[in-house]
């Protein structure tokens, strides 16, 4: 095999702005390391929102084998969506006259069915890269984009409704979620992230807690129960971790076909502060208003309005609720 052969054809997008600049601060060493690593490669940087998903999809077009996402998981989740043709948010789902979001054809369209993805992770948060065991650096994680070997990742997607009220959907890798931490993502994401992914979630959500309310919701898991509940929050997870090093789901698997929903209830803003340092440890799930389930689709809907019930997707901020969250099974394959 020639050394062409032995690796994938890669195409790099970056995000400058990821980890507070650090992208940007680092690339002519990044640079250095992947063309080391790489005997093929190209790259780009992203020059704002959505355009990392623009450009994975046109790379996909082009004939590049992998796509590597250097960054946050924002931007992770930026390029996972470029793997895919663009849904049709109507085709794919619908609000009914009871409010819930109902799946209609939710068929994935890959641009590239054979395509890779890789990660190089230099975000803020960083939560992804727990689950797949990239702690270790820039460098290990270049290193692991070498030859062939790929793991098949579940793949998340979920129905909602964006801030003009309209049907809207989209994919996600690790965590989606409804609650508190869609209030804590758009104050986390509208400031400076200097401090780190802990300093800075932490400092969003104490300005996401003054503004706070519990919201009532009914939820379905595979249209087989429904139970209703004031919550602080609901995470839909694949992946284990969120918020910056939240250990919000211990157990779940990015590979068995399922999403973990962990609800949190009818928290007061003192004891969710309390239970907040459990979070971080994983034993958030003894608490009694804390209830874990497995499912492959969540439908969530409003019992009563909330101007903050607002849906996060691996750390970004696109929605509110009510929202349908179900999974693709191995639909993904990941570098490893």
């Amino acid at each position: 095999m020639t050394e062409h052969s032995a690796h994938l054809r890669t195409f790099v997008i970056a995000n400058p702005t990821a980890g507070a600049g650090q992208v940007k601060e680092d690339w002519p060493l990044l640079e250095r390391l992947l063309r080391a690593n790489l005997p093929e490669m190209d790259f780009a940087f992203t020059e704002g929102p959505a355009h990392a998903t623009l450009l994975a999809r046109e790379a996909l077009r082009t004939g590049w084998e992998m796509i590597v996402a250097i960054g946050g998981d924002g931007t992770l989740n930026e390029v996972a969506n470029g793997f895919y043709e663009r849904p049709d948010p109507a085709t794919c789902y619908q609000l009914d006259d009871e409010g819930w979001v109902r799946r209609l054809d939710v068929g994935l369209k890959p641009v590239n069915p054979d395509a890779v993805l890789g990660l190089v992770p230099l975000g803020t948060g960083g939560d992804f890269r727990r689950s797949v065991g990239l702690m270790a650096g820039a460098p290990e994680a270049i290193e692991r984009l070498r030859g062939r070997e790929t793991r098949a990742l579940d793949l998340g997607q979920v129905g909602f409704l964006d801030s003009r009220d309209n049907i809207a959907t989209r994919y996600f890798l690790n965590i989606a979620s409804g609650g508190i931490s869609g209030l804590v993502d758009a104050m986390a994401n509208g400031t400076w992230k200097g401090l780190g992914g802990r300093a800075t979630f932490a400092l969003a959500t104490a300005r996401a807690f003054a503004r706070w309310k519990n919201i009532d919701v009914e939820v379905r898991l595979d249209d087989t129960s429904e139970f209703q509940a004031r919550v602080l929050n609901l995470a839909v997870a694949n992946g284990e971790y969120f918020g910056g090093g939240m250990w919000v789901a211990p157990g779940a698997e990015l590979d068995d076909g399922k999403l973990q929903l962990i609800v949190m209830g009818d928290l007061s803003k003192s004891g969710a502060v309390r239970m907040f340092a459990d979070i971080y440890k994983g034993q958030h799930l003894a608490h009694r208003k804390v209830d874990r389930h497995r499912a492959r689709q969540v439908a969530v809907r409003l019992v009563k309005p909330s101007p903050h019930a607002l849906v996060d997707l691996d750390g970004e901020q696109p929605g509110k609720l009510p929202a349908t969250f179900n999974v693709h099974a191995s639909a993904l394959k990941f570098k490893t």
